[in-house]
């Protein structure tokens, strides 16, 4: 379901619920929000009252009249100071929740309180909240009483003759934006039986077919001849053959270098011979995120027939442990040349990722972008919402961070110190997989920069930690986040 616009009055709206946004700074400046005149009296009396608090994930559902909103659902949006897009998509998507908890088929949203970003950006993230907030897998389910109830209709209402200029926009890629998301969560959450890598490469032909894009798809015979030893290592221990997808869009000028984007797939990770325990297992059909934001950007860069040229490719294999299994102690060569000691088969990412990032430089690429669930320690250093990013071009840094700052998903950058580099000095190779525990993102940042050209600008973006949620947020519940999604799609729409 998309969100439309519609021309309405607030008060003579027909719909199960009237969702506004409510900044703690309002107060008796609510009476200067016209399109809130004829509730404002209303919402003061709760807010002097106590009953209602306009703080970040605080809400009340008011119950109204006939002849309007049979409800008026006010969610909290905090200090306008600190009021930042994911702040403002949060709210939006915890609004819908709301509705859907009192079971509202047809829901209206009201645009964020001025002043906000540069307006048009609130409005967008307000949109994109309040699709995500109906997300919830539940494909799997076959009782109709587990099944999500979810609105019918969603609507952004203004009260002119038309919308404010820069809205249309912003809806439309508040619509594109929230389907990619889906997208990538929808293949993150699906089980491994129904995911893998086969499933993954027919995603991407069906992607190509309808979006006007190139598919190219190497098997492992493919693989041995490009002699992509490190992408086969890891591969070789599944029953499921592994899949190297590469999806090319054309959307700039022809001859103008594409910008590669990378993401990890590990559609399952036991850890290989390095064996996981069973706990930490239990969550690793997620190992794929990189790999499905990837492939989600791809088909929303078509779809908003974004001026850029693009190449994805998403190395996809199974990390397991079986009699073909690569071993500890193993050496194997790499498409480039390089050979790597294998320290942890449980180090499986950064060994596909070599060969792909490998296969990226082979398209001439202007800047490589990697997006892989990578390491644990990145988790320690920077929590379960925030990404880590590592770089070789300054200038690629301000503008994944700028993109962090516009989507809400946050990066924070991370060194790539050079004599670190002697924890992955290898006694009868040119590298090891692992490094230890110390500085372990740090060193995973570095493994992969061994493959990657000094003069092409590369970006490694570890979403370990926000790919997942093991606790629902308004605009995710718990399982794949789809982290990376927004992050690129603002990335690209800001060059």
């Amino acid at each position: 379901m998309d969100i439309t616009l519609k021309k309405a009055r607030a008060d003579q709206m027909a719909a199960g619920a009237l969702i506004v946004l409510i900044l703690e700074d309002d107060g008796s400046s609510l009476t200067d929000r016209a399109e809130l005149a004829p509730y404002a009296d209303l919402i003061c009396r709760r807010i002097d009252s106590g009953d209602f608090e306009p703080k970040p994930n605080r809400s009340l559902v008011l119950f109204l009249h006939p002849g309007g909103p049979e409800r008026l659902i006010l969610v909290g949006l905090g200090k306008a100071d600190s009021c930042r897009y994911d702040t403002i998509r949060a709210a939006a998507a915890k609004g819908v929740r709301a509705a859907r908890d009192h079971k509202v088929e047809t829901a209206a949203l009201l645009p964020p309180p001025p002043g906000l970003l540069t307006g048009v950006e609130a409005l967008e993230a307000a949109a994109v909240g309040a699709l995500l907030g109906q997300y919830d897998f539940d494909e799997l389910k076959t009782e109709a009483t587990e099944k999500t109830k979810r609105l019918s209709s969603l609507c952004l209402i203004h009260e002119g003759s038309k919308p404010p200029a820069g809205w249309k926009k912003a809806v439309d890629a508040a619509n594109v934006t929230a389907r990619a998301v889906t997208m990538a969560r929808d293949l993150i959450n699906r089980p491994a039986n129904l995911v893998y890598p086969e499933v993954l490469a027919e995603t991407a032909r069906t992607i190509a077919k309808e979006r006007g894009l190139k598919a190219t798809i190497l098997g492992m015979e493919d693989a041995e001849k490009r002699k992509m030893g490190s992408f086969l290592g890891v591969a070789q221990g599944s029953r499921r053959p592994g899949r190297i997808i590469v999806l090319e869009y054309q959307g700039g000028s022809k001859g103008k270098p594409p910008l590669a984007l990378v993401g990890k797939a590990i559609t399952f990770d036991s850890g290989g011979l390095s064996l996981k325990t069973p706990e930490s297992m239990v969550t690793m059909k997620t190992d794929m995120s990189g790999g499905a934001a990837v492939l989600a950007v791809m088909e929303a860069a078509a779809v908003l027939k974004l001026p850029v040229n693009l190449v994805g490719i998403v190395p996809a294999t199974e990390n397991m442990p079986d009699g073909g299994a690569y071993r500890p102690g193993d050496v194997l060569t790499s498409m480039s040349g390089l050979t790597i000691e294998v320290i942890s088969t449980d180090a499986e990412g950064r060994m596909i990722l070599a060969d792909a990032l490998t296969l990226a430089q082979e398209y001439k690429p202007a800047a490589i972008i990697d997006l892989a669930t990578l390491t644990g320690a990145c988790v320690v250093a920077l929590g379960e919402k925030c990404a880590g990013l590592m770089t070789t071009s300054d200038d690629l840094a301000k503008s994944l961070q700028a993109a962090a700052q516009a989507s809400g998903e946050r990066v924070w950058p991370l060194p790539l110190f050079d004599d670190y580099n002697e924890l992955i000095k290898s006694d009868v190779a040119d590298m090891k997989n692992s490094g230890g525990r110390n500085a372990g993102a740090t060193v995973g940042g570095l493994f992969l920069k061994k493959f990657v050209s000094d003069q092409i600008p590369w970006a490694h973006v570890d979403i370990a930690g926000p790919a997942r949620n093991d606790k629902a947020q308004p605009d995710a519940p718990v399982g794949g986040v789809g982290f990376g999604v927004q992050l690129l799609l603002k990335y690209l729409r800001n060059q």
